[in-house]
């Protein structure tokens, strides 16, 4: 063989491994995102039911929601730092126990927001997403430079959320509108961001393999909740609209 040949063959079957990969991670993704659509819809026609979670959010709120979300952050917390040194199985497990926390916490969306926007809201934030996903796979440019200011914006939009629940001056509409606009923006940066990172996981990766079922898991949970917090903000603007 030639070394040309070599090299393409090569070339051609690093790509296809690196695709496996990165299709791995997204149905990681996908399938927890079903999850939590799955769990929602099953408390939230227990909710407008009156059965077990009607039951659990009356007489345990709010307890309950504070509850999940310590446990939300407790999960994202130890999936962070103990990543490289737990099993492959004890992150997947995690990150669906996250994926079903939300799902739980979802369950008063529709309530509160009408499932007709709720439905609107997903397929506005599932178009969006897919769009940067596939920026980031695609583009050439170097998104690693911009990690830092990334993450001062995301710490910057994180500051603004708490400042608005803590100060009642700023719970108006809009101001509300600027941080889901901005926190839109955010996201879809930081999703093509982690879309790259994901490749760069699968080179570090390449030969250890439970370091690389576990980046992918993890890879799959920072878009998890990039969709989600894209979804969100989404709901909030429609949800702002249709109120007005």
């Amino acid at each position: 063989m030639k070394m040309s040949e070599f090299n393409r063959s090569e070339y051609y079957e690093n790509t296809e491994s690196l695709q496996s990969y990165i299709l791995k991670v997204l149905t990681k993704m996908g399938l927890g995102l079903a999850v939590t659509a799955a769990i929602a819809y099953a408390c939230y026609y227990s909710l407008i039911s009156y059965g077990i979670m009607y039951t659990f959010m009356i007489d345990m709120y709010p307890v309950s929601t504070i509850g999940m979300l310590v446990a939300q952050l407790g999960v994202c917390m130890y999936l962070s730092v103990r990543l490289t040194r737990m099993q492959s199985s004890t992150a997947n497990v995690l990150f669906f126990i996250y994926a079903v926390l939300t799902g739980i916490t979802f369950a008063t969306l529709p309530i509160y927001f009408g499932v007709l926007t709720v439905f609107q809201a997903f397929l506005y934030a599932a178009v969006m997403f897919g769009s940067c996903v596939v920026i980031g796979h695609t583009t050439n440019v170097d998104m690693s430079r911009f990690g830092g200011l990334l993450l001062g914006a995301l710490v910057s939009l994180v500051v603004c959320s708490v400042l608005q629940l803590l100060i009642p001056a700023l719970r108006t509409d809009s101001f509300t509108l600027i941080i889901s606009y901005a926190g839109i923006f955010i996201f879809l940066l930081l999703t093509a961001f982690d879309m790259q990172r994901i490749k760069e996981f699968y080179r570090v990766s390449a030969a250890d393999a439970q370091l690389g079922e576990n980046l992918a898991v993890y890879g799959a949970f920072q878009l998890y909740l990039d969709f989600i917090n894209i979804f969100l903000k989404v709901l909030r603007i429609l949800g702002s609209r249709r109120r007005n």
